[in-house]
């Protein structure tokens, strides 16, 4: 698709309403990122200073370039990023309820990857205090 075919040059990506393409995702912020169409016909991804941070294959970037077949990730949601090129938000942006077009669902298998992590944190959690703070409590 050509530049002069996008409603808009920048497409706002986060969880808030107000974005362009609205993830429901926990790690996911607010105004997580934007996608940004360049006069040369590239295509920009920019973290908005996002908690959980932006990737294009697995790199952490504040601001990246992105080729086809990339894999764009916020947090550890990934996001299709040439499926949002190809249908494109309408040039209004959000609204304060999102159209199954622009909302993007949380899927299952984030779900779980998230709860893993939490678990796997908290076990680590336990064991650095069983194992270094509770000599000190425990030999009084």
């Amino acid at each position: 698709m050509a530049l002069a075919q996008f409603p808009k040059r920048t497409i706002l990506i986060g969880r808030s309403s107000e974005c362009d393409v609205v993830i429901d995702h926990p790690e996911v912020s607010g105004r997580h990122a934007i996608i940004t169409l360049m006069p040369d016909s590239t295509v920009e991804i920019k973290d908005v200073g996002s908690k959980n941070g932006v990737y294009i294959n697995g790199k952490k970037v504040l601001t990246g370039i992105l080729q086809p077949g990339d894999k764009l990730s916020l947090g550890s949601y990934t996001v299709d990023w040439e499926e949002i090129l190809r249908n494109p938000p309408p040039p209004g942006g959000g609204s304060s309820s999102p159209t199954r077009a622009t909302r993007i669902p949380f899927e299952k298998k984030d779900a779980m990857r998230t709860l893993l992590l939490v678990i796997i944190a908290i076990a680590v959690v336990g064991a650095i205090l069983w194992f270094f703070v509770s000599p000190w409590v425990f030999n009084k």
